[in-house]
């Protein structure tokens, strides 16, 4: 499959990574925002509850744009220790501390392709000036030199929490979030598009060899009346635990794992 980019040349796309599952207004919207700014270099805040696929989404962001083929890489900031997290970002050089030893950090390892900063919320403000100068120049230095570096990557932000909250009670850099808040994508949870989920349970059980036929019509119907707060991620657990569960027979609704 083909679209045209910017300057009107094909740009080859992954179509497997476009059959975002479902056909809800909400979800159509996303699809067309997705293309809209996979056609740019821009910036990217994708914002959504917990499970609604926005290291997905991101990732689809990536490959449909010029930069496929070239690095993504995904950080979840909640998972990096508030003590390491300027140095993972951007390195070291021997000597900073003890034991540190020359080391490149993930904007570098980046270069050229997509830096995906998941619950970017969680980002220690202490280092939210140095991401917010290194988004706005391409610069940063190494913890423990001087010398600046320059990359060129693109910078796609996702979280769950209200950004703007944040910045009222000083807990995220109030210049950081206007400048990350460019081009939003609100990821609708799975509650919200009632009709996309016995499509996404048909394309997570394809995905497993099996298919609706397992499943009696009562047990689909407590599928699409469930409210999952847990969203798509819930939705996907539920199949994989349940289908494991209950092989060789007809599943109820009491044998679904919520």
């Amino acid at each position: 499959m083909y679209l045209k980019n910017v300057s009107g040349s094909p740009v080859f796309v992954n179509t497997e990574l476009l059959k975002i599952a479902g056909v809800s207004p909400a979800i159509n919207n996303v699809k067309s925002c997705l293309r809209k700014i996979s056609g740019t270099d821009l910036d990217v805040l994708l914002l959504g509850e917990s499970g609604t696929g926005k290291t997905f989404m991101a990732r689809i962001v990536h490959e449909l744009s010029e930069r496929r083929g070239k690095p993504f890489v995904s950080l979840n900031m909640a998972s990096i220790p508030e003590a390491l997290a300027e140095s993972e970002l951007f390195g070291t050089v021997s000597g900073a501390y003890t034991g540190a030893v020359n080391k490149p950090g993930f904007v570098s390892i980046a270069n050229g392709g997509t830096l995906f900063f998941d619950e970017i919320a969680e980002l220690p403000l202490s280092v939210q000036a140095k991401l917010l100068h290194f988004v706005e120049t391409g610069t940063f230095c190494k913890v423990g030199s001087t010398a600046e570096n320059h990359v060129d990557v693109r910078i796609i932000c996702a979280t769950n929490a209200d950004l703007q909250e944040l910045v009222n009670q000083r807990k995220f850099n109030e210049a950081l979030y206007y400048r990350i808040y460019k081009a939003v994508v609100r990821l609708p949870p799975l509650r919200n598009r009632r009709e996309d989920i016995l499509a996404l349970s048909d394309y997570f059980l394809r995905s497993r060899g099996l298919s609706f036929q397992c499943f009696s019509p009562e047990a689909l119907d407590s599928l699409q009346n469930h409210d999952w707060p847990g969203n798509v991620r819930q939705l996907k657990n539920c199949l994989h635990v349940t289908c494991e569960l209950n092989r060789d027979k007809i599943i109820g609704p009491e044998d679904l794992v919520f």
